[in-house]
């Protein structure tokens, strides 16, 4: 028996761009997903002397990294034509943002998480700007609506489901191993990005 593969943007001519960057963006923030579920719970547990207070200062880093690096970032990629570099960015944060999620599920010190989160946080400037000079620059006139539309109807669904299978995880395996499995998933999130390096209408 054949299985048809299920192509939600073949309305557009950009359909193989669209289909890999939400494949990209659902492993990347459903990796985060995974982990801001069960992170209060895990750095109480593991993080040895953290409190509710070190989640705040955790999320603050990471929030201040990204806000301190964003506006450098997308003006390096500006000086550069095409998009090769939006391409090799999205891969290389994946793999550096997953590693480092992987080896956050094995901290119990609280510099050890607060160096993680700053790295988070640069990781997410470089794959916000490069995402979106992708996608919104590969949007077609008069479908523009159309295309975000089912990027975010796949996207809300695949987040809400990653978000309840990393509360029972956790449940059964432990937050360590949540965090761990976040950080394999948004690492599969680089793979598919790979292919776009031959996509003609790029």
């Amino acid at each position: 028996m054949h299985i048809r593969p299920i192509h939600f943007f073949k309305f557009t001519k950009y359909s193989h761009i669209s289909e890999v960057l939400t494949l990209n963006d659902v492993l990347f923030w459903g990796g985060e997903a995974f982990v801001s579920v069960i992170l209060a719970l895990f750095v109480i547990q593991y993080i040895e002397g953290a409190s509710a207070s070190s989640i705040g200062i955790a999320y603050m880093i990471y929030r201040f990294a990204s806000a301190l690096t964003t506006a450098q970032i997308g003006k390096m990629f500006d000086k550069h034509k095409g998009f090769k570099d939006e391409i090799w960015a999205l891969f290389i944060t994946s793999l550096v943002a997953g590693t480092t999620y992987i080896i956050l599920s094995t901290a119990s010190q609280l510099w050890h998480l607060y160096l993680a989160m700053a790295v988070l946080g640069v990781c997410r400037s470089f794959d916000i700007n490069s995402w979106k000079l992708l996608f919104f620059t590969h949007l077609e006139s008069g479908i523009k609506g159309r295309v975000i539309g089912t990027y975010d109807a796949i996207y809300g669904i695949a987040i809400g489901v990653i978000a309840a299978l990393a509360g029972f995880i956790g449940e059964i395996y432990g937050f360590r191993i949540v965090i761990f499995i976040a950080g394999l998933v948004i690492i599969a999130g680089s793979l598919p990005v790979l292919s776009l390096r031959s996509d003609k209408t790029l």
